[in-house]
């Protein structure tokens, strides 16, 4: 399953596929204003803290994500990767939850084993 599934909204896809090529231009057509993550046990929010995150995760891990499985919750989208890259237990299957705001912007991203 690719990044452009029909059951993903554009905002996922973008990120996604910004995430495989290690570009933060797309962050503030991706995510709202206030929107935040939580990775590895720590919280980014705002789009400028999410570029840097998104910047510093790339650069040490090169990760690739490849969608599996996506499923649709009352005010969630649940997607199933697998992501690789050069990271300790590479590939790995995580889980991004994602919910989105009223523009169709992610208003958060938790990311989770």
């Amino acid at each position: 399953m690719s990044a452009t599934h029909p059951e993903l909204a554009p905002a996922i896809v973008a990120y996604i596929a910004a995430a495989n090529a290690r570009d933060t231009s797309v962050i503030a057509h991706c995510f709202a204003d206030d929107a935040n993550v939580f990775d590895e046990g720590v919280h980014q929010v705002g789009t400028a803290a999410i570029a840097r995150w998104m910047e510093d995760t790339g650069r040490r891990y090169q990760p690739r994500v490849e969608v599996l499985n996506v499923q649709h919750r009352t005010g969630k989208v649940l997607v199933s990767n697998v992501v690789s890259g050069n990271f300790p237990g590479s590939p790995l299957e995580l889980r991004y939850t994602f919910r989105l705001n009223e523009q169709g912007k992610i208003s958060r991203l938790d990311i989770s084993v």
